[in-house]
Parts: C-alpha cells; sequence; structure tokens
C-alpha cells in the first residue's frame, strides 16, 4: 500500500495497492488526504484515517478495491489495528479530569473499553502479537525507550533499556520473539540573528 502525490488529482493523497513486484498498481481511495494505511492480518482489508471530510475518520477499504466503509467516526487521528483484526485502539481525553484513556473498541460493534494511558507516554501504541498488551515509547532525560501495559489492568513495566539514542519505529515478529527498531537521533544548530540597525 502506497500513498502517492498528485498522482489521482494535484493536491490528492490517495491510497494505492500494488503487487510486491510493483505490478498491478490499483487505486484504492479517492478524496483529498487518506493517511496511516494498516493492512489486516488477514489480507483482507486496508484500514486507514480519512483527513478530507472532518478530522479523524478511520475507515477500511478492500485490498483489492470496492467501497470504502466507515470503522469510526469520532475524531480519532491515531489507531492502532490488534494483531486478531478484531479490536481498534483509539485515545480519547476523560471528561472529568482530562486524563488521556486508551479505548479499545471490538470492531463491528458498540462495545468499547478503557484504561488509563501511561502519561509520560508517546501517541504511537502497538499490540503485542498475543493482544494481551499494548507496546509504547517514553522519552526520559533525552532517550527512548519501550514499556508495556498489560489490558487486564497489571502494572506497566519497562521492556527496553537503552541508554541512548531516539526510538523513530517498532515493530513486533509475528511470534512476538523479537522486536525491530528505527533507532538514531536529530542533530541541530542554533543561529542568532541579531538586528544591528538601532
Amino acid at each position: 500500500i502506497f500513498r502517492p502525490i498528485g498522482r489521482a488529482a494535484p493536491t490528492a493523497v490517495n491510497l494505492w495497492r500494488a503487487d510486491a513486484n510493483g505490478a498491478n498498481q490499483k487505486q484504492l481511495t479517492s478524496g483529498s488526504n487518506q493517511n496511516e494505511p494498516v493492512c489486516s492480518r488477514d489480507g483482507k482489508w486496508v484500514y486507514f484515517v480519512d483527513l478530507g471530510e472532518k478530522a479523524g475518520v478511520i475507515k477500511r477499504v478492500p485490498v483489492e478495491g470496492g467501497q470504502p466503509e466507515t470503522v469510526l467516526d469520532d475524531g480519532s487521528s491515531f489507531y492502532a489495528l490488534s494483531p486478531d483484526d478484531k479490536t481498534l485502539l483509539t485515545l480519547e481525553v476523560r471528561d472529568p479530569d482530562h486524563k488521556v484513556m486508551l479505548a479499545f473498541r471490538t470492531i463491528g460493534t458498540t462495545e468499547k473499553r478503557t484504561i488509563e494511558a501511561d502519561p509520560r507516554a508517546r501517541t504511537n501504541y502497538e499490540f503485542l502479537p498475543d493482544t494481551k498488551a499494548v507496546a509504547y515509547i517514553v522519552q526520559e532525560q533525552g532517550v527512548d525507550n519501550l514499556w508495556l501495559q498489560p489490558l487486564d489492568g497489571g502494572a506497566r513495566r519497562q521492556l527496553t533499556h537503552f541508554t541512548s539514542e531516539l526510538i523513530t519505529t517498532f515493530a513486533f515478529s509475528p511470534d512476538g520473539s523479537k522486536i525491530g527498531f528505527v533507532r538514531g537521533h536529530a542533530d541541530s544548530d542554533a543561529i542568532l540573528l541579531r538586528d544591528d540597525s538601532h
């Protein structure tokens, strides 16, 4: 699945599919801006965020093409799909105390349950392959590490113990025995501009 800019219309960013060798390219979505594509594990669906209609509509479309359907229409711009293709994780803010909550929604139903999110977490959660926990990134003293939050209410725990660098993205192998990371750092220089004309 890829997102060419301006291929279908001058300013549109749509989702397209192609075979692994690049052949059989086909446009899957239309409109102005579709983002964050994720393929279901069974290979039947592409989930995505449609930012064209209004902020944060999560939809899905068959991998082979067809009419997209709305999965969640509550303004969510972040989501994670569980490995069993049954649950969507989104974030929401609890009204009474304004705490960020993890909202787990069973796809195809109105069922939802929430647990309190780690206030240190960045918004890139991933389900573990066994769907019993989610992993997320916490930055402390300029270093990123992965933490786990069990979905049964158990205590959060640190998964990695890096002493340097930032984590850009991560993913679990299907059996959960390995984690792949993109890690690095950002260098920047500051330049002071002073107006000496006064």
